[in-house]
């Protein structure tokens, strides 16, 4: 049995409203340590975001994913369920609380962006972020930068893709609406290779 049969697939509902609704969602074998592929603004909050992170997860042997899926009938998804990454915590998450402790050896963290760029940020050092955004912008036709300070950053320690990482570095992926859409699958190419 190859390791990605051995992988479930969970989902759990955090909130239901007259609405809309929130889902948690979780690919895991219960032990991997490795390797974890994040969306925690997905569904209607970032589109495509939570869509490529488990395409991402799947398509790796030793990877596994957490998002999360917010949806609403009237109104914002992004304002009824979008808390910024430094707010994200197990105690509200009943999944991701099963995997908060493992200290993955890498994570990835996968968030949408209004402007049409990609920005590479989270606490992971310069060179690796420079790495990643070089091979991003070979293959998008969309600017893409780094970044270092500033709301896109991603380098607060209380960033779950810093504390999900077991040193605490983990990389945050902004993308715009190409690199979400008409282009996902050159960033998925793209990250599959590097991660």
């Amino acid at each position: 049995m190859s390791p990605v049969s051995r992988r479930l697939l969970k989902t759990q509902p955090i909130e239901v409203t007259e609405s809309g609704h929130l889902i948690e969602l979780l690919y895991d074998d219960g032990t991997n340590d490795e390797l974890l592929i994040c969306a925690g603004h997905g569904g209607a909050v970032e589109p495509g975001t939570a869509e490529l992170a488990v395409e991402l997860a799947t398509d790796l042997d030793r990877a596994s994913c957490w998002a999360t899926l917010g949806y609403e009938g009237e109104g914002s998804a992004f304002d009824s369920w979008h808390p910024p990454s430094t707010a994200i915590d197990p105690d509200e998450y009943p999944l991701l609380a099963g995997i908060a402790d493992r200290e993955f050896d890498s994570v990835c963290s996968i968030h949408g962006l209004a402007d049409d760029e990609v920005i590479v940020g989270g606490a992971v050092d310069t060179d690796r972020k420079e790495q990643v955004a070089g091979k991003l912008d070979e293959a998008l036709s969309v600017t893409v930068s780094v970044a270092t300070d500033g709301a896109y950053a991603g380098t607060h320690p209380e960033n779950f893709v810093n504390w999900l990482a077991g040193d605490e570095r983990g990389l945050q992926i902004e993308l715009g609406p190409t690199g979400r859409g008409e282009e996902s699958g050159n960033v998925r190419a793209v990250l599959r290779s590097l991660l």
